[in-house]
């Protein structure tokens, strides 16, 4: 199995299982309290920076007294920061991307956390809400965990002045504004797309719409995600609601779960992402809704695979990172510039290439065949074929949606 396909499956079981854990009552009501609790009951921080030296007073004695450092100096360093992030390759490529140039610039060392999302979750709440310091520093998660655990009040803000190299990043790199929080509660990174892949061998001309999937002749042969994922906004669209707000009601939705029943026909199978290489590398089925990294591993495997983007567009997410709340100050300090670094044009551009995957500044470098292909959104007109929701409507709505898809389908 390849690494891309490694990756897919342990970064689509992270998200599925944070996004549908259900967290214990003792710490529902600390999520109940969300962010505008949390700020409410906290006193106005503000961060001194702060060296400490030594002072030789007389032969064989030495005191130690805190002072503000002179102009542009820095605070004490750590010996490492901790991020919290997925398994091979996403920790080597952060390594490689950032963490080498960040260890040799500053002579801090970067270790990872592979808790996954739905066990650290808890924990986190409980450490913050309580005023003490978390296990890690800065958390590499979706961008849907990442406005979750910001509406909870785990992240600090991330201004320019703090983190120039936010002014660089592209629009869609900013999360929509959160209570509370004056600058960026976390940054998105890269984007990843739920394409249309499909079997050369067995489809002559790719659909041009979405809507052609519903003609009797593709009887079972279509596979997608067993909750909807990434297709669910797919449905919206062709099913004209007005995005992202019809979303939200469930009345309104009535319209994409009929047109769910009436592709029931189409639908040949319904798995994770193992499903969807294997399909895509026996050719079970014609076509495959997946995440695109998949359809790209059966091409790399030798199958006769490619992937289109339907005139409709194709839905489009987004990995995030962000600081925790309750470092002591200098933690909180280098913890900021790390994800500076991951900021730069230079480690974006190596995420891109280590990834595979569209990074979010406007003056990363793509890889050629990249920058070619229609679901690998690098310019500003490629993001106009993309079904972009605001994360927080996920966030608030998307359990919903899957369940509504699993009852339909089992129907």
């Amino acid at each position: 199995m390849s690494d891309i396909l490694r990756r897919r499956v342990s970064r689509r079981r992270a998200l599925s299982s944070a996004a549908k854990a259900a967290v214990g009552a003792g710490v529902a009501a600390v999520i109940g309290w969300g962010a505008a609790g949390y700020f409410a009951t906290q006193a106005a921080r503000t961060v001194t920076k702060t060296v400490t030296v030594e002072r030789t007073v007389t032969v064989g004695t030495t005191v130690k007294e805190t002072v503000k450092p002179p102009m542009g100096g820095e605070p004490p360093k750590p010996d490492r920061l901790i991020v919290r992030t997925w398994g091979e390759p996403f920790d080597k490529a952060l390594m490689d991307a950032v963490g080498k140039s960040f260890q040799d610039k500053y002579g801090i060392k970067i270790e990872f956390d592979y808790t996954e999302d739905n066990e650290i979750q808890p924990k986190l709440i409980q450490l913050v809400s309580a005023g003490k310091q978390p296990p890690i520093d800065v958390n590499w998660t979706t961008s849907v965990n990442a406005m979750r655990e910001a509406l909870w009040g785990l992240a600090i803000d991330l201004t320019p002045e703090d983190v120039p190299n936010l002014d660089g990043m592209k629009p869609v790199a900013k999360p929509e504004p959160i209570e509370g929080y004056a600058g960026w509660p976390f940054v998105n990174i890269y984007a990843y797309t739920t394409s249309l892949a499909y079997r050369t061998d067995q489809v002559d001309e790719p659909p041009k719409s979405w809507r052609e999937l519903w003609d009797p002749k593709y009887e079972k042969s279509l596979g997608l995600y067993d909750d909807g994922f990434g297709f669910i906004t797919v449905l919206a669209k062709l099913a004209g609601l007005k995005l992202p707000d019809d979303l939200t009601d469930p009345a309104k939705m009535e319209p994409v779960w009929d047109l769910l029943r009436d592709l029931k026909p189409t639908i040949g199978g319904l798995g994770e992402d193992p499903d969807h290489f294997n399909w895509l590398l026996t050719g079970q089925f014609k076509f495959v809704a997946t995440l695109t990294a998949n359809a790209f591993a059966a091409k790399s495997e030798g199958a006769p695979v490619a992937w289109t983007v339907p005139e409709e567009g194709v839905d489009m997410q987004t990995d995030a990172l962000y600081v925790l709340r309750n470092l002591p100050p200098e933690r909180e300090y280098w913890a900021k510039k790390l994800v500076n670094e991951a900021l730069t044009p230079e480690a974006q551009t190596r995420l891109a290439e280590f990834l595979g995957l569209p990074t979010l500044h406007k003056e990363a470098d793509y890889p050629d065949w990249m920058d070619e292909d229609p679901a690998s959104p690098t310019k500003p007109e490629d993001f106009e074929k993309m079904i972009i929701i605001p994360i927080r409507v996920r966030v608030e709505h998307e359990n919903y949606w899957f369940e509504k898809f699993v009852e339909i389908v089992s129907e």
